[in-house]
């Protein structure tokens, strides 16, 4: 997606101020390299980076990041390939304007699709027609119609106005928008297609999740936004990790990059992305003010007295929480105890309280299974 972008960024013309990529590669001569480059440019290149938790929010959103890329030995924090291209990459996220610009244009049919869900009294016939422009939506929601959570049934669903009888409104939405952002999802090398998929699989979970706390909320009104939300608020994610992957495929195709610096640059950069993607795809006012909360978002403390005037974008916080915790807990990495703590410290909500609950019951329920 970045190539272009990338091969500005790291010109494959050699001169004098490029890094030694394979200088931790090399034994035979790593002493007197160091001697050779200039102190205090050395110090500035290999300095390791603090990665010691300064609140227990912090502490959970790195840990969801080990369990994405794995853990990072401190070792890791040296490689100077890694550190030089996470800079990089990081001084071109400090002004995103040309990668929002390398991104595909949102289709102003969804614009519109969003528009019409939004409105009361939209016209489903134009509503059809609008998502037959869209061949991957119209895909998506004939998809979605024949899933078993909603085709009860089990009856083929062929054409969208079936669909659209059996989905309803905020089942149309889901099947839309899956639509436009599954084309987003990192493509790369077979090692690596796994982190993406994780991170989509994250982006929908956190939809699905900050569906049903909305749902069950006084704001009922709202879940198919919700799911929107849900659905991009990690887009930053994506777009982060396939820079990091264009980059090292352009720079150093056989090197494989340490996670340390995908963690590092997603940890400080991915919820601004998010919002500057939405703000260059002209995003309603309501959601783009939703997503940049999340920027200030950062503690679970401020809740409290948030959820009084902000309501959607705290759900969504806690959805965002809560789908890392169960990605977690699916492949073993956390317990009951942990999902309890994270009840009592990193939620708010009610909702959020009884899903953790409900997370914490199947997880005694698996536990009385083995035993």
């Amino acid at each position: 997606m970045f190539k272009t972008l990338i091969k500005l960024l790291f010109p494959t013309k050699k001169n004098d101020n490029q890094p030694n990529y394979l200088y931790f590669e090399d034994s035979k001569k790593p002493v007197q390299e160091m001697q050779e480059q200039p102190v205090d440019e050395l110090q500035k290149s290999l300095e390791p980076k603090s990665i010691r938790p300064t609140s227990i929010e912090e502490k959970h959103q790195r840990a969801f990041y080990d369990f994405l890329f794995g853990q990072s030995t401190p070792t890791e924090q040296h490689d100077e390939l890694s550190l030089y291209i996470a800079n990089k990459i990081e001084k071109l996220l400090a002004k995103p304007k040309h990668v929002l610009e390398t991104l595909p244009v949102l289709p102003s049919s969804l614009s519109k699709i969003i528009e019409q869900l939004s409105d009361d009294g939209f016209d489903a016939e134009v509503l059809i027609a609008l998502i037959q422009q869209e061949p991957v939506m119209a895909a998506k929601v004939i998809e979605l119609a024949n899933s078993s959570f909603y085709n009860r049934s089990y009856k083929d669903i062929t054409d969208l106005k079936s669909a659209f009888m059996l989905l309803g409104v905020n089942g149309l939405m889901e099947g839309v928008v899956n639509g436009f952002v599954s084309k987003l999802v990192p493509q790369s090398k077979v090692y690596f297609q796994q982190y993406g998929n994780n991170i989509w699989k994250h982006c929908f979970t956190t939809g699905v999740i900050a569906k049903e706390l909305i749902t069950k909320s006084p704001y009922e009104q709202e879940s198919a936004q919700g799911y929107l939300l849900g659905l991009i608020c990690n887009l930053g994610d994506m777009i982060i990790f396939q820079l990091l992957m264009d980059a090292f495929s352009v720079v150093h195709p056989d090197h494989q990059p340490n996670s340390f610096a995908f963690k590092d640059l997603m940890y400080k950069n991915s919820k601004k992305i998010t919002y500057f993607i939405a703000k260059h795809w002209n995003f309603p006012y309501s959601i783009l003010n939703v997503l940049a909360l999340q920027v200030k978002l950062t503690k679970s403390s401020m809740l409290s007295s948030a959820f009084t005037k902000h309501p959607i974008a705290c759900y969504l916080y806690e959805a965002n929480i809560i789908s890392e915790l169960e990605m977690r807990f699916e492949h073993g990495e956390i317990d009951k105890e942990t999902l309890n703590e994270a009840r009592d410290f990193l939620v708010f909500s009610d909702e959020a309280k009884q899903y953790l609950e409900k997370l914490s019951l199947a997880c005694s329920d698996i536990v009385n299974l083995a035993t």
